[in-house]
């Protein structure tokens, strides 16, 4: 006898079933309408690609968290990590047929071999934006003003949520000026992305062991612990840079989203693409990992084919907003209600049945139709269980008037109605 079959999801994968599909309706929606609301084109690309493409244009983690194979042919594969990459290849083969900058958006399948947690899995769905071509900061506000229209739509404000925002560059450059060589700033960033997952002590001890000095160690966490621009301008100086983050405060109380924006020095984002403004979003509380995250990357075009190009763009995870959507609002009580259900007595009234599923379409209802004759018991019982909102029922002493039983799922409450002269608003009125 063959061992029986493990139906479970692999450890970090996701099966979706039918009530699950009530958020993700929902949130598929709001990316798409925020996307096209703000003038951004939809696109896609393979979920499977060369590793290269990968492996040479991203940080150290996500190297080793690709999902890697060779197929038929002996060609070294993986399944996408994040789009980004993906998406500068197809853009350079189509930027031709593209607006100058492009904004271009896209809610495609990810993968990555890393520890799931709440909110995290080895595999999700991503909402990417992207602006290509415009080297201003007014692009990042952009970015960031649809992102919290998006969040907006799903029911969350100023009390909910925060976008933390930092420059990259200007980290870099304030590394540079308090003396630490250039071979440690690398290793330094990727201490400062972990600084909030391991705690202050383990921090400095990190970053001491990587050979800063007690000063330096000081001078760094003086600027780790500040949030206002002008503070920060005095500790480093005005660079472009600095004047950048300024901009952006100022676009996005323009835009009327600042009093989500707090500026966070340590926020450096843990691929080593990003070149500029770098953001991270998380809730109020921080009980989740980032909502969505992103900067500026204008040389990832240079790395992967010799050109710059200026670029900034975010990737906003389908895990983690599910679960704060669920916190705040909870989980759904079912899958989605449908208008009406159709159903009959006999196979002699199958047709009839039929007939009126039409109607209601035509006066655009959407009903579902039960496939096979059943006795009134079970095609109630049914009707509930697919929830819908009316249920309607041929049955042979009503159909020999030429009428049918509509029955409120609610209420309970019945009506019937000549089925020759149906019409939108006695419909309507059985809601």
């Amino acid at each position: 006898m063959k061992d029986k079959i493990d139906l479970s999801p692999l450890r970090g994968m996701r099966d979706f079933p039918t009530i699950e599909w009530v958020f993700r309706k929902k949130l598929l929606k709001v990316f798409e309408k925020a996307s096209e609301k703000n003038g951004f084109l939809r696109y896609d690309t393979c979920v499977v690609d060369a590793y290269e493409l990968f492996e040479r244009k991203s940080g150290e983690e996500i190297s080793d968290q690709i999902y890697e194979f060779y197929d038929k042919s002996h060609r070294h594969l993986a399944l996408r990590p994040e789009i980004t990459p993906t998406m500068v290849r197809l853009y350079c083969s189509e930027k031709e047929n593209l607006p100058y900058p492009a904004k271009i958006w896209s809610f495609g399948q990810c993968f990555r071999y890393e520890r799931p947690t709440k909110g995290r899995y080895r595999e999700h769905f991503q909402w990417n934006l992207d602006i290509i071509g415009e080297e201003s900061v007014s692009a990042e506000a952009y970015l960031l003003y649809t992102a919290v229209m998006a969040m907006n739509e799903l029911g969350f404000d100023e009390k909910d949520f925060r976008i933390y925002v930092s420059s990259r560059a200007m980290l870099s450059d304030f590394l540079s000026k308090i003396g630490i060589e250039t071979e440690k700033i690398t290793p330094l960033m990727t201490w400062i992305d972990k600084k909030d997952k391991i705690g202050i002590e383990s921090f400095r001890t990190e970053i001491t062991a990587l050979g800063l000095s007690s000063k330096q160690v000081d001078d760094l966490m003086k600027l780790m612990e500040m949030s206002d621009i002008e503070e920060i301008e005095q500790l480093i100086g005005q660079t472009e840079d600095t004047r950048n983050l300024k901009k952006l405060i100022q676009f996005a109380d323009i835009l009327g989203y600042g009093n989500y924006i707090k500026i966070n020095p340590s926020i450096v984002r843990g691929l080593s693409y990003y070149t500029g403004i770098v953001f991270e979003a998380f809730d109020i509380q921080k009980n989740f990992r980032a909502l969505f995250a992103g900067g500026r990357y204008d040389q990832l075009f240079s790395l992967m084919i010799g050109k710059d190009f200026p670029a900034c763009g975010f990737g906003f995870g389908d895990g983690v907003i599910k679960e704060l959507f669920y916190s705040k609002y909870g989980k759904p009580e079912g899958f989605d209600t449908i208008p009406f259900y159709v159903g009959y007595f006999d196979e002699t009234l199958q047709m009839p049945a039929m007939k009126l599923m039409r109607q209601l379409k035509e006066m655009n209802f959407c009903g579902d139709f039960a496939l096979k004759a059943q006795n009134p018991k079970k095609f109630f019982t049914a009707a509930h269980k697919r929830r819908a909102e009316v249920a309607v029922y041929i049955a042979p002493a009503e159909y020999a008037e030429g009428k049918a039983v509509f029955k409120n799922m609610q209420t309970g409450e019945q009506s019937i109605l000549n089925l020759n002269s149906l019409n939108k608003e006695q419909l309507l009125n059985l809601f």
